[in-house]
């Protein structure tokens, strides 16, 4: 199955496509808007840079860009210092202060040789560019849709990612479209926000992240048909509670931007940690631990060799950590991700993450969320007392030298709007710049 974006855009029916504070906007509406970009962009442009707080506008834009065939770069986020890095990327820099010519626009125009710039959140490195073609996109879509159209039908999506990344891009804005779902433009960062609007909203679709799903403590009356989850693994206790106040699991998705969407999983409140099942159409293989993928959405012809290792299992297969963050302390190799999960079993840690600090010899620093008893310890016993207790916690499976040096304790560990934790983000809680 494939989902064209251009014959989505092209289709007789003026559903609604978009609600705004305002109203909505149908699909005639929106095919004048586009036009309206479209005969604003000067003649000669073949890339420009696309930023938008509102996702009914970036649809707008993104749309009108692809139909030009050009390559559209999205940015992480709208920060000055985000921009600026990719000030020679582009030739027209289209953010919320651009504003399209005013009079009567030129038809509409559609190109199928339209292309993405995304990049990569950054968690473990620097961002790096990825390139996506409309076929790789339009496939995705069309597996999307195989997989959970039917128990989104008549639904309206709400977010509470950035449309700016592949998993908002696809799931908040151009799978809606497609699909003729409208969605809400506005991004919904708060549980109380998403409640409200799953109530206005009903039935409803969430797009949601770890970090927002691991926060929620209201048990009231808004209940999305199906939620989404993406950008890291959601931790078990939070996928549990979530199965047992709506009566079905979240579904998390595996991924990332150089690849696509990998694999699903569900969870329930009686079984234990579910497999991860690939997509249709991704094939999978594993080669000393490590995940190799081929898919559509990336290429159909060859094998992608992932960083992250994994377990084959009857229904599919178990993800046990990532290659790249196995790391050397005192000559000892310690896989990063199971010391967060060490830590994260502990009834004070709601949320782990170690990061590799520069300097003449190699240290880790542990940022820590903590739980409500974690914070009544921090309390009690203060920053030492509480660093020494975990770090005991850890002597049984990690030795002694490989265990952080450096802690840090906060209310919230600095997640970007994809729901990740930039590498740079966690290094400024030590006071480290990476420039």
């Amino acid at each position: 199955m494939r989902l064209s974006i251009g014959q989505a855009l092209m289709r007789d029916d003026s559903v609604s496509c978009v609600l705004t504070d305002e109203g909505s906007i149908d699909l005639d509406q929106l095919r004048i808007d586009i036009a309206r970009v479209q005969s604003s962009v000067p003649a000669g442009i073949s890339r420009v840079m696309l930023h938008s707080e509102c996702s009914g506008v970036f649809l707008v834009r993104l749309l009108a860009l692809l139909g030009l065939g050009v390559e559209v770069v999205l940015p992480a986020n709208g920060q000055p210092d985000t921009l600026a890095k990719l000030a020679t990327e582009h030739q027209l820099q289209m953010d919320d202060d651009w504003q399209p010519n005013a009079g009567q626009p030129e038809p509409l125009r559609w190109s199928q040789q339209g292309r993405l710039r995304l990049f990569t959140s950054g968690s473990s490195g620097d961002a790096k560019p990825v390139e996506k073609t409309l076929e790789q996109i339009e496939a995705e879509l069309g597996a999307l849709e195989q997989m959970f159209g039917a128990q989104l039908a008549g639904s309206t999506l709400i977010a509470s990612v950035s449309h700016q990344h592949i998993y908002g891009l696809l799931f908040r804005v151009l799978w809606p479209f497609v699909s003729g779902r409208p969605f809400l433009a506005q991004t919904l960062l708060y549980p109380e926000c998403i409640e409200g609007a799953l109530l206005r909203h009903a039935p409803a679709v969430l797009v949601a992240s770890p970090s927002v799903l691991e926060r929620w403590d209201l048990d009231g009356r808004g209940v999305p048909r199906l939620a989404f989850s993406s950008g890291g693994p959601l931790a078990r206790p939070a996928a549990v509670a979530r199965a047992q106040a709506w009566g079905q699991g979240v579904v998390e998705i595996y991924g990332s931007t150089e690849t696509g969407g990998i694999a699903r999983r569900q969870a329930s409140c009686a079984q234990p940690e579910p497999a991860w099942q690939p997509f249709p159409g991704v094939e999978t293989r594993i080669e000393a631990q490590r995940l190799r993928l081929r898919s559509a959405f990336i290429d159909p012809q060859g094998w992608y060799l992932t960083d992250d290792l994994v377990e084959p299992t009857p229904e599919g297969f178990c993800l046990i950590g990532r290659a790249d963050r196995t790391v050397k302390l005192a000559e000892k190799r310690v896989n990063l991700v199971a010391m967060e999960r060490a830590l994260e079993s502990s009834v004070l840690v709601r949320k782990a993450a170690l990061v590799m600090l520069p300097g003449r010899r190699a240290q880790l620093g542990a940022a820590l969320e903590l739980t409500a008893a974690g914070q009544q310890a921090l309390a009690d016993m203060g920053h030492r007392g509480l660093s020494e207790k975990l770090k005991l916690a850890l002597i049984g499976e990690f030795e002694r030298v490989t265990l952080p040096r450096r802690w840090r304790y906060r209310q919230q560990l600095p997640y970007n709007s994809q729901g990740k934790l930039p590498r740079t983000a966690l290094l400024e809680l030590f006071d480290v710049n990476q420039g």
